[in-house]
């Protein structure tokens, strides 16, 4: 068995990290965005294979490797890819961009919806909650920015899946026996005819 860093997971992982690194800055998406995200996957898998086979003689078994990465990871990262950068470019569909004047709205709003809960005589809260409107309007402003962080983790969540999910195709080459595989010893194989009748 090759090492991790030549493994499915592995590789997706370092392959997937190194076009995120380049998506942000690319812009709005586009049929050219998606090209350079597709170019810059396989030139990192291109120096991939360089090292795999300076060290190991077995261009098969990295040809399936490739293809893998080919066939499952690289258009499942352009279709997650595409649609957080649509989110992206919207502001991830935050009011007024999450500006200074939205989150003093947000602020407010907390407030009042704090002292409403907190004196309304239809809702069971103690009248000595009152610092929850204060605490709302504190709270509130920073409602943007978790709006973000949620999409943000989604993303990660999905791009953790892509990797995850090429175990399974790591076991199946599993059963795929390189060929660089060291030969049985002499002793190990079974004596020939001729060998057994010369002892004899």
């Amino acid at each position: 068995m090759y090492p991790d860093r030549f493994r499915l997971p592995f590789l997706a992982g370092v392959l997937i990290a190194g076009a995120e690194r380049r998506r942000p800055g690319l812009g709005p998406w586009s049929p050219a965005v998606e090209d350079q995200l597709r170019a810059a996957f396989r030139s990192e898998l291109e120096d991939v294979r360089r090292s795999f086979l300076e060290t190991f003689d077995d261009p098969a078994w990295f040809a399936r490797v490739e293809e893998k990465l080919e066939d499952v990871a690289l258009p499942r990262y352009l279709a997650e890819a595409k649609r957080e950068t649509a989110l992206e470019q919207r502001g991830y569909g935050l009011w007024r961009g999450g500006d200074l004047l939205s989150r003093i709205v947000w602020g407010l709003g907390g407030f009042f919806l704090g002292v409403f809960l907190v004196k309304a005589p239809f809702i069971p809260i103690p009248t000595s909650w009152d610092l929850l409107a204060f605490g709302m309007l504190l709270g509130a402003p920073f409602i943007p920015d978790l709006q973000i962080a949620l999409h943000r983790r989604r993303h990660r969540r999905a791009l953790r899946a892509i990797v995850e999910d090429l175990q399974d195709a790591e076991a199946q080459l599993a059963l795929y026996q390189p060929l660089s595989s060291p030969e049985p010893p002499a002793a190990a194989l079974p004596a020939s005819p001729d060998r057994l009748r010369q002892k004899g």
